[in-house]
Parts: C-alpha cells; sequence; structure tokens
C-alpha cells in the first residue's frame, strides 16, 4: 500500500478518480428517495370515484407500523452519515482508511435495511389489490436501496485499487471536481426544499411535489401537476430560475470534469503512442544510414531532448548555410509534431462524440425498458418515443408517468439522462456542426463570397490555360501594372515574392522572417541587432497578447516559433551549461531547451501556443531589464 504523499505514477484512472466523484455526486440522490420513503407511508387506499389534478385515481395513504419507520428512519441516518465520511475523506478531514471503510459499512447496512423492509412489508403487510398498492414511498424505498448498494460496491473497486498499490490513499481533486460536488449536493437540497413547498402550496404529496418540481427545473412542462394557486404560481417563477441556474451549473461541471478525464487518459496516451512511433522511425532512419544516435536521441522518454534549432544559436563560427540544413531538418520534425496534432484533434472529436453516444443510447434505450415494464399501457416503440422527448426536453404531455414506481424512477432517470443528452449535443457542435459550417463555409468562397486573388491562385497552377481565362476577362480593361518586355504577366499579384537567393537584412519591424534570413543572423553580439530584438520583443509580447484573448486557438508557424525562440534566446546572459553525457541543462533564467517531437515539446503543453510564448517572451523582457540595469 502506498502512503499519502506518493508521487508515483498512477493507474485505474477510472477506479481512482470517476468512481469516487461518481459516488459523492450520486449519494444525495440516493439519500433523497430515503427522505420520500420515510416522510410517507408505503401503503395507499384507492378511491376509484375521485380524480386528482393530474387525472389519476385519488390514493390516500394509511399509517405503516411502527417498527417499518423506526428502521426506515435509522436506514436514513446511515444513509447520510455515510455520504458525509465520504465528504470528510475528500476533504482529508478524517483518513481514507478510515472514511472509506465507514462510508461502505454504513451504505450496506442502509440497503439491508431497506431490503429487509421492503421485503417484509411485501410479503407480510403487502396491500390488498385493487383497492390498496404501494406508494411511491415504497418504491422510493426500493431505489434507494438499490442506489445504497451500486454506490458500495463502486467505493469497493477504489478500495481494492488502494490495496493493490494502483494510486495513494487520497483523492487528489481538482477545484472544479469539488465544485461540483458542492454543486450537485445544493441541487439536490432545492429539489428536497421544493418538494416541502409545493406539497403545501399545491395539496399534493410529498413525492409528487419532488416529481412537480424536477418536471419544472427540467423545463419540460409535462402538465399532469399544475398550480392552480396564484400563490403556487408566484412561488414557481424564482423557484424555476434557481433551480435551472443550478443545474445548468452542475451540467457544466459534469461536462468539465468529463472533458478533463477524456484529455488526461485518452488523448495524451493517443499523442503519446504517436510520438513514440515517430521517433521510434526517425531512429530507424538514422539506424539505416549509419548515422551515429547522440545522446538526444536515444534517450526521448525520462529526460527532455535538447532541440539542435536552439543550439544553432549558440554555435560559434557556424556558417549560414549550415545553420540553413539545421532550421530545415528542424522544420520535418516540427512538422511531424504538428501532423500529430491535428491526427490527434480529429482523434478527440469523434472519440468523444462516439463515447456520448454510446452512452446516450444506453441510457435512453434502458430507461425505455424500465418504463415499459412499469407502465400498465405502454409499448416499448412508445417508452422510446417518450424518453426521447424528456431527454430533448420538449415536454409534450401526451406520454407521462402515471404508476407510483415510475414517478420516483423518472427523477433519478431524468437527472442521470439529461446531462448525457447536453453533453452529446455539444460534442455533435464540436464534429458534425463543425463539419457542416466548414462546408458551408467552403461552398460560399468559392462561389457568393470568394476571397480576393483566390481564382487567380489556382489559375497558376496552370500557367496556359490562366494566361487565357485572365487575358479574357481583362481585355478592354486598363491594367494598373503592366509587365517590362519579355515579362510574363504576373499571375500571383500582390502575393509578397522574392528571389530565394535575394539577399534582404532582417526588419526590425517585422517579427516573422524566412529562414534564409534567420540562418544569417549574425546574433545578439552585434550591438545594433540587439536593439532591433529589443523592440521585436515587444512587438511580440504585444502580439502574443492579442493572439491569447483571440477567440480561436492560434497556431504558430515554423518560421514563427523559431522567431519566438531567437527572441527568447537573445537575453541569456551566460552560456548554456552541459553535463557529462552532452545533455543541455536548463540554466537559472529558465531558459529550457526542447525538441518538437520530445516529451517536453511546447506542442504539448497544457497552455495554449500563444499562452506558453507569452510567458517565455515575458521572463525574456525580465532578464533584459535586468541586464540593462548593470551590475548594481
Amino acid at each position: 500500500m502506498r502512503p499519502p504523499d506518493d508521487d508515483e505514477p498512477q493507474d485505474w484512472w477510472i477506479a481512482s478518480t470517476v468512481i469516487p466523484l461518481a459516488a459523492a455526486t450520486t449519494g444525495p440522490l440516493a439519500n433523497l428517495m430515503s427522505i420520500i420513503a420515510l416522510v410517507m407511508p408505503w401503503r395507499n387506499n384507492i378511491r376509484w370515484g375521485q380524480v386528482n389534478v393530474d387525472g389519476t385515481v385519488v390514493e390516500v395513504g394509511y399509517k405503516d407500523p411502527k417498527w417499518c419507520i423506526a428502521l426506515n428512519a435509522m436506514s436514513l441516518a446511515c444513509g447520510l452519515v455515510g455520504n458525509i465520511f465520504l465528504l470528510c475523506n475528500f476533504t482529508r478531514v478524517v483518513r481514507y482508511i478510515v472514511a472509506l471503510p465507514m462510508s461502505i459499512f454504513l451504505w450496506l447496512l442502509s440497503t439491508a435495511i431497506l431490503t429487509g423492509l421492503t421485503l417484509s412489508m411485501y410479503i407480510y403487510n403487502s396491500p390488498t389489490p385493487p383497492n390498496q398498492t404501494f406508494s411511491q414511498a415504497y418504491w422510493s424505498a426500493v431505489i434507494s436501496a438499490v442506489l445504497y448498494f451500486l454506490l458500495s460496491i463502486m467505493l469497493m473497486i477504489n478500495m481494492l485499487g488502494y490495496f493493490l498499490g494502483h494510486y495513494p490513499q487520497n483523492f487528489v481533486l481538482t477545484d472544479d471536481q469539488r465544485t461540483l460536488i458542492l454543486q450537485t449536493i445544493g441541487f439536490i437540497v432545492w429539489l428536497a426544499i421544493g418538494g416541502a413547498i409545493f406539497s403545501q402550496v399545491i395539496d399534493i404529496s410529498y413525492a409528487d411535489a419532488v416529481y412537480f418540481s424536477n418536471v419544472t427545473i427540467l423545463t419540460l412542462g409535462f402538465g399532469d401537476i399544475t398550480s392552480p394557486d396564484p400563490v403556487a404560481r408566484g412561488i414557481i417563477l424564482p423557484y424555476a430560475v434557481i433551480g435551472m441556474v443550478m443545474l445548468g451549473l452542475v451540467v457544466s461541471s459534469i461536462y468539465r470534469f468529463a472533458e478533463e478525464i477524456h484529455r488526461d487518459n485518452v488523448v495524451m496516451n493517443h499523442i503519446e503512442r504517436k510520438r513514440k512511433a515517430v521517433v521510434r522511425r526517425s531512429e530507424s532512419q538514422s539506424q539505416s544510414a549509419g548515422t551515429k544516435l547522440t545522446y538526444q536521441q536515444r534517450h526521448t522518454r525520462r529526460r527532455p531532448i535538447v532541440s539542435t534549432i536552439t543550439n544553432a544559436f549558440n554555435r560559434a563560427g557556424q556558417s549560414s548555410r549550415s545553420r540553413l540544413l539545421v532550421m530545415r531538418e528542424e522544420k520535418d520534425r516540427f512538422n511531424a509534431m504538428r501532423t500529430i496534432q491535428n491526427e490527434t484533434a480529429r482523434f478527440r472529436r469523434w472519440t468523444s462524440l462516439v463515447l456520448s453516444i454510446a452512452v446516450f443510447a444506453v441510457t435512453w434505450t434502458c430507461g425505455a425498458l424500465v418504463f415499459w415494464a412499469l407502465e400498465d399501457d405502454l409499448t416499448y416503440f412508445s417508452a422510446l418515443y417518450f424518453g426521447f422527448c424528456c431527454l430533448l426536453t420538449i415536454g409534450y404531455g401526451d406520454i407521462t408517468p402515471t404508476t407510483n414506481a415510475a414517478k420516483p424512477f423518472f427523477i433519478v432517470w431524468s437527472l442521470l439522462a439529461i446531462p448525457t443528452m447536453t453533453m452529446l449535443i455539444s460534442k455533435m457542435g464540436d464534429t458534425l456542426v463543425r463539419g457542416y459550417k466548414h462546408a458551408t463555409s467552403s461552398i460560399a468562397t468559392w462561389t457568393f463570397l470568394p476571397r480576393s486573388g483566390q481564382y487567380k491562385a489556382v489559375l497558376a497552377r496552370f500557367p496556359r490555360i490562366g494566361k487565357s481565362i485572365i487575358h479574357l476577362f481583362a481585355k478592354g480593361q486598363p491594367s494598373e501594372s503592366k509587365p517590362h518586355s519579355g515579362e510574363a504577366p504576373d499571375l500571383e499579384q500582390g502575393a509578397d515574392k522574392q528571389h530565394p537567393h535575394t539577399k534582404s537584412p532582417p526588419d526590425e519591424h517585422k517579427l516573422t522572417m524566412s529562414l534564409e534570413d534567420l540562418a544569417r543572423d549574425p546574433g545578439p553580439s552585434d550591438p545594433e541587432l540587439a536593439q532591433q530584438l529589443a523592440q521585436q520583443l515587444a512587438q511580440a509580447i504585444q502580439q502574443t497578447i492579442k493572439d491569447a484573448l483571440g477567440r480561436e486557438p492560434k497556431e504558430y508557424s515554423y518560421e514563427e516559433w523559431v522567431g519566438f525562440t531567437r527572441l527568447i534566446r537573445f537575453t541569456n546572459p551566460q552560456k548554456t551549461e552541459a553535463d557529462g553525457d552532452g545533455m543541455v541543462l536548463e540554466d537559472e533564467y529558465g531558459v529550457l531547451n526542447w525538441d518538437w517531437i520530445g516529451e517536453r515539446s511546447p506542442l504539448l503543453a497544457e497552455k495554449t501556443e500563444p499562452e506558453w510564448v507569452l510567458d517565455r517572451l515575458c521572463e525574456s523582457l525580465v532578464r533584459y531589464v535586468s541586464m540593462q540595469g548593470g551590475p548594481g
């Protein structure tokens, strides 16, 4: 078993993170079902000649035995205390090895009490049909027992992973996960308060009042239970608004948690597999070419790989041609990592969509199966139709839960199913809707809203046909610029062209330069160039701030990255040291060396590219100001 402060790698991420969080968020729902089971009688007398506001026959409960009420209260107390122990475990008020077994024991005890009560009532004090029936409280007790049992099994799986050494004895929760637990508890408490209020103002049972509160907050609007009293209608307005805000916060937190789990345990593993495959392919190509692998090429896992582009700026006496060759080789590695990024983005979108569809399908079809079994006059197709209308919050009201078993099950099912539908719609927006928008944008670009010079760029690929078409449409129109005699018409008018062998000095107002210009960079030793680099550093910080605040995450080209690296490195006041194996170390100023396909690649950082670059540029600015201040 591992100590609480263990920082070794963890696996069994479902057992270590998903299971305890699911238990903490579902436990209050089991407590709510147990409260319904306690405050209402378990058996009802049916009055066939009277009808409720929802059109159902009036049922009046008659008193349960005292031993049943006492044991029912004991089960509720055990469930609440078990939930408290679990929360104390999350906040580390009580040790894991004490709190988790207590939660498991108390929830299993609640399960045993409720199971014994429901079976005893069914066998020895069962209502006599057709004039008597079990109430919603009885079926709420059955649902509560099932939930307590499932949650106990889940926590047992978590303890098994701890005893097998897969993770330390604590729950390392993020702020969003803690917020999700508190939001869920607050939402369940709000439902319980709504049940207490509406049972009085509308004159319905507590179970029906909780059902009415749930339908109201989910904006289903079945219409089977309404509030004719003006006081009740006045209370519904603030209650519904506050409840919908609370529900929105819960769904948003669940979505962020699902995204975090998917990214950390699925997407990052996919990136790592792709990256290792590229590294192995690169090593095999180097070996087949007879090239001796360096330390950085051999070690791709435990330590950062040094980027040859950062070393290129430190190599004294290196020719511009050699630098250019190094940069071109480095660009291939950059393009390989960018390809992995793009593939992973598609993988993330489509796997998220497939998982969301699978969870939605299971929730929908299994829920319809239960409604089909609990309702008397309902086919399975009608149950599917009812579940789909509920998940989309359409709420026609033509089919509603009517039996005492279906209503409490609907409360639990709807609270679990609505977030799955919300996440599915969000994932469809990331994939299908995004593809639809891209297709319509492309069609509009080539038909109604073409960009300037778009057709000329296509015609430039076919010079003979392009010249004829341009000459045909441009005939009789004054040309803005005539080509010199013997010179072909420029099909790329407006493009920024430059002969590859033309030498142009670095422009102090231009942050992105070609690789040829960067290779000819004389380095910060030139005082005039150092002043230009300082100006470019300020401009780069201003630009990256705009990129970081943009709506879409900015992805920089390789030339832009090299330019940023140049601005980060020129303020390094000392030569970077190396260890005995030739590994370049990180200096005291935080100038980090990396490889584009290494584990420490900026393209793998949790931050966006503008945020990562902005942090490094600000560090460079601090170093530059420190250098200008002198030794004092």
